[in-house]
C-alpha cells in the first residue's frame, strides 16, 4: 500500500496547516514523526491487514490523499480516517475511499466495528462520515480519551 515515493506526497499533507486544522490541534508534523507514521502504516498492514492507504487519482494515478483504518490511541479501538489534499476537496474522494475501506475492513479482515472521531467544525468530513453511514455517538473533548490535548472538541460516531 505505501511506496517509498509516497513520502514526500504525504509530508505535503502532513507539514500544511490547512489540512492539519483539525488534526493534531492544527500542528504540522516534523519529518520524524511523518516517517514514524508511515512506518506504522506499513507494518500495520503486513500484521493486521489495515492501514491508511494511499488515494490516487484513477486517471491520472497520482496522489490524491490517504484514507482507512488505524488504530485510534489510547483507549485502542479501530477508527476510519481520510486525509485529502486541498486541490482535490469536495470532489468525493474522501467518500469513494472511505466506502472502499470500509468494504475491506469489514469484508475482507471481518472488523466487527469502527468508530470515527471528528472535529465538529470539519464540516466536510462530518458529510463524508454520514454519507458512509456513520451514526454519531456522542459529543465531548479528545481528553475524555486521551491525556491531552483536553480542550479539542470532538464526535464520535460508531458503525457496526
Amino acid at each position: 500500500p505505501w511506496k517509498s515515493s509516497d513520502f514526500s506526497n504525504f509530508c505535503r499533507l502532513a507539514k500544511n496547516p490547512q489540512i492539519m486544522r483539525y488534526v493534531n490541534q492544527g500542528k504540522t508534523w516534523s519529518d520524524k514523526r511523518i516517517l514514524s507514521f508511515v512506518d506504522k502504516q506499513k507494518k500495520r498492514f503486513q500484521e493486521d491487514g489495515y492501514c491508511r492507504w494511499v488515494v490516487v487519482n484513477k486517471i491520472k494515478n497520482n496522489f490524491v490523499g490517504l484514507c482507512g483504518v488505524g488504530l485510534f490511541e489510547p483507549p485502542g479501538f479501530l477508527e476510519i480516517g481520510w486525509w485529502i489534499e486541498e486541490n482535490f476537496w469536495g470532489n468525493g474522494y474522501a467518500t469513494e475511499a472511505a466506502r472502499c475501506s470500509l468494504e475491506h475492513a469489514f469484508r475482507e479482515i471481518h472488523i466487527p466495528h469502527l468508530k470515527s472521531v471528528v472535529h465538529p467544525d470539519n464540516h466536510a468530513s462530518l458529510a463524508v462520515i454520514r454519507k458512509i453511514g456513520f451514526q454519531q455517538k456522542r459529543s465531548g473533548l479528545l481528553g475524555d480519551y486521551q491525556r491531552s490535548p483536553k480542550n479539542l472538541p470532538i464526535v464520535t460516531y460508531s458503525l457496526k
